[in-house]
């Protein structure tokens, strides 16, 4: 069966959900047999590069651009350019006109693989708002997809344009249980983000103060934050909660595979990437219902969705969890373990080499 040669661009040093998700996708791909790179700007290259080594392992190439100009031949030489952020959308579409420069009929068909709302990442109105705003329209012809129901739905709300959906995956090589340990007392861990106030840090840290007090034989710790993070944005952390600093991206699992519950208190998730990647290890989420989180989160029976502007009504979660019996917790473990199971890197794949042949195959 003929494949087509894709390209992911893709402006970050890695790291974030997002990233994950096109580096492993990329990876699918190229398993199965399909000419797949990824294109990262100069100043994000090599820490990009550093923090995917796997990548080199599979011959998928991660090459580096300054500018539109430098985008566009990488652009020439693939079928389906994808762009993967908004700001990708705007080098992607300034490379589009200098490769059209050269060759005005070059065949290169476009995406947009929509990872967040993006507008809800800014202030109304402002300049950076008015540009994710705007990113859904600028990439002419372009075919936009997304993981989750609520991208696809939100894009159409605000901007009339059809969405296609595809799988999401987690990397099961490195989410996965550990079913032998077993933890003394029970633990519960938060990421906390203070430069990102959608994840709700100082929401987070107010829960855990509760949690701390109400049960202290609750082990209680964050991951994601250095103390110096901390001191900036003013949050000091209850003298009982450890802090793990900013983990590796191998570390986290091996702290889900130790933790039996995860909150993730954000405002919303448009997917909730953590959250299913802690089920994959045996850990019990607290997702936000706002949002795409729906897509693997199903309450009481193998997570906990809760509306995270009630604090009652995480904390209500939490009490639940904390008074059930040995064999109901490890059956909603086992429950978890079983969804995320399905979230597979390969049914992502297929689901986007779908797209990519639409694509490559349509009339323009």
């Amino acid at each position: 069966m003929d494949t087509v040669s894709v390209m992911f661009v893709l402006p970050s040093g890695g790291g974030g959900g997002g990233s994950n998700s096109v580096a492993q996708e990329a990876m699918g791909l190229a398993r199965l047999g399909v000419d797949a790179r990824l294109a990262v700007n100069a100043p994000n290259h090599a820490k990009f590069v550093a923090g995917y080594p796997e990548l080199e392992a599979l011959k998928v190439p991660v090459l580096s651009y300054a500018d539109a100009a430098e985008l566009a031949p990488h652009m020439a030489s693939c079928r389906v350019v994808v762009a993967t952020t908004n700001r990708s959308v705007f080098d992607v579409n300034q490379a589009r006109v200098e490769m059209l420069k050269t060759d005005p009929k070059a065949p290169v068909k476009f995406a947009y693989y929509v990872q967040d709302y993006e507008p809800l990442f800014y202030a109304a109105n402002s300049e950076a708002w008015t540009k994710a705003y705007q990113s859904y329209v600028v990439l002419k012809d372009a075919m936009l997809f997304a993981k989750t129901k609520w991208l696809c739905d939100i894009v159409y709300a605000n901007h009339g344009i059809r969405v296609s959906k595809v799988m999401p995956s987690i990397d099961h090589d490195v989410y996965y249980p550990d079913l032998k340990h077993r933890n003394e007392k029970l633990v519960i861990a938060a990421m906390l983000r203070p430069a990102t106030p959608r994840r709700a840090p100082w929401r987070t840290v107010r829960i855990m103060e509760a949690i701390a007090k109400k049960y202290p034989n609750v082990s209680m710790q964050v991951f994601g934050v250095t103390e110096e993070e901390l001191t900036v944005a003013g949050i000091e952390l209850p003298p009982n909660v450890k802090n793990w600093g900013v983990l590796r991206r191998a570390e986290v699992p091996e702290l889900m595979r130790h933790t039996d519950m995860f909150l993730d208190l954000s405002d919303y998730q448009a997917f909730g990437r953590t959250g299913l990647e802690g089920m994959a290890c045996g850990c019990i989420p607290v997702v936000p219902v706002l949002g795409g989180t729906a897509e693997y989160a199903v309450h009481g029976r193998n997570a906990f969705v809760v509306d995270t502007r009630s604090d009652d009504e995480i904390l209500k979660a939490v009490e639940t969890f904390v008074a059930m019996d040995a064999k109901t917790r490890a059956e909603m473990r086992q429950q978890a373990l079983e969804t995320a199971a399905e979230f597979t890197i390969t049914k992502a794949a297929l689901s986007e080499l779908r797209i990519f042949r639409q694509i490559a195959a349509s009339e323009g």
